[in-house]
């Protein structure tokens, strides 16, 4: 039952993922991204080609990172008002409609920022928009370590540029659910995909009182995006520290089974993390 239930929720997870990836607000281009946050820099070439890390120290890209978090989520709890209101022409996804879309489009883009200032590879790879499978787990790494999900900081060290360059390739040379790491990309996504599911009720509770309902849903993502944003530098700084070098790796068996309970949804149990 559990399993089935995974399987369902990471599904939705990639649902998600591929429709907001088609929204304009979401991609972030990693080298118009750098030339904005570091253009008077003497290093903009080496940045460019490195990423900021290799000029900076932790600490200041993670004061600059505070920064970045607090102008993109005043940014994003506007445009939540506005694009809010009825009638507004947003991407609907069959896992809850436009403001949820539109919710995780604004974290896949925040995410792509934070993920840049840290001296992650562009995470686009094409100009129609289209997330790779690799590009896909990234998403996944990225989410789950903003929504707190066990396990996401270990994701997200193994699919980091400082981890291995050539992750993309190691993907496209196996299927994905061949790798060792996809048991944990499995638990992670299904717990993104069961907060994809809590926030479509969110939406069905907002949209009864449709203005009153674009001012709550702007206050929340204030709320909930800081916190998020602040969790997935966090998570970047510490990678980029050596923390997770000697994490034990589950077994992909025992990985397999283990899912996060949520206390919120009744009937879950937690299994091992």
């Amino acid at each position: 039952m559990v399993d089935a239930s995974q399987d369902k929720l990471y599904a939705t997870t990639l649902q998600t993922i591929g429709a907001v990836a088609k929204l304009p607000v979401v991609r972030v281009d990693r080298e118009a991204f750098l030339r904005k946050q570091f253009g008077s820099s003497e290093h903009l070439d080496v940045i460019l080609e490195q990423g900021p890390q290799a000029v900076y120290s932790l600490e200041s890209l993670r004061k600059k990172a505070t920064t970045l978090i607090k102008n993109s989520t005043a940014k994003t709890s506007a445009a939540s008002f506005v694009t809010g209101l009825p009638g507004n022409p947003a991407l609907m996804v069959a896992s809850g409609g436009a403001d949820v879309a539109q919710y995780f489009g604004f974290a896949i883009n925040l995410a792509q920022q934070i993920a840049y200032l840290f001296g992650e590879d562009e995470l686009f790879d094409s100009a129609g928009g289209e997330l790779s499978e690799a590009a896909q787990m990234r998403v996944i790494a990225y989410l789950g370590a903003m929504f707190g999900a066990a396990g996401a900081a270990s994701l997200v060290s193994s699919t980091s540029k400082v981890a291995g360059a050539n992750l993309g390739k190691k993907v496209a040379s196996q299927a994905l659910t061949k790798t060792a790491w996809y048991p944990l990309v499995k638990k992670v996504g299904a717990i993104i995909g069961l907060k994809i599911t809590k926030k479509t009720v969110e939406k069905t509770i907002t949209k009864a009182v449709p203005v009153l309902g674009g001012v709550v849903s702007g206050g929340l993502t204030y709320v909930t995006f800081r916190p998020m944003g602040h969790r997935l530098a966090d998570t970047f700084v510490r990678n980029l520290n050596g923390e997770f070098d000697d994490e034990l790796e589950l077994r992909p068996e025992f990985a397999a089974t283990a899912i996060v309970a949520d206390p919120d949804v009744e009937g879950w149990a937690p299994g091992p993390a």
